[in-house]
């Protein structure tokens, strides 16, 4: 293992950053709706990584994501601030699109990113781990610190409620 301040640690740290910072961003910013808090919980994470000196951490990237998570959840105690909106995660539409089809694409995020904002943070969280990152239910279990099953019930859930208010807005439903 390395030493205190090696330089083995840090290039290890390193390339773990340029690896898996991005998305532990998205993971972050799932929580807390805010892309400055987001970053400061990945840099909290690898400083404090940094500061492990080479400790032996079974699951560096489960570590990593449990740190950011407590992280942000004490700095949200600390200013009772609650997260009141989500933004675009999602790439533009074709730019060869005619305007008619951007102008639905463009009304169909705000009426996903409104429905998002509306969802609990666990929910947010397990949908945009499976649907955005594409992970599995082990993997997502692993990483929360929780059963495949109360993986797959938290998905059960958030979809239906994420249903419901689409449900409330008209998106899915064909107008006459």
């Amino acid at each position: 293992m390395a030493k205190r301040g090696s330089s083995a640690w840090s290039a290890e740290v390193e390339s773990l950053y340029r690896s898996q910072a991005r998305e532990l961003w998205a993971l972050f910013y799932v929580q807390c709706c805010d892309r400055e808090r987001a970053h400061d919980a990945v840099q909290e994470a690898f400083t404090r990584l940094h500061a492990q000196d080479g400790k032996t951490i079974r699951d560096k990237r489960a570590w990593l994501l449990q740190v950011g998570r407590n992280w942000l959840r004490d700095v949200a105690r600390r200013q009772k601030v609650a997260a009141r909106s989500v933004e675009s995660l999602d790439h533009l539409p074709d730019a060869d699109a005619d305007p008619s089809s951007l102008l639905e694409h463009v009304e169909l995020q705000s009426r996903v990113r409104e429905a998002l904002s509306r969802l609990r943070a666990e929910d947010r969280e397990v949908l945009v781990l499976r649907y955005a990152l594409d992970w599995s239910s082990n993997r997502m279990s692993t990483a929360l610190n929780i059963s495949s099953a109360a993986i797959d019930m938290r998905l059960s859930r958030a979809r239906r409620r994420l249903a419901e208010i689409l449900g409330n807005t008209g998106v899915g439903h064909e107008s006459d």
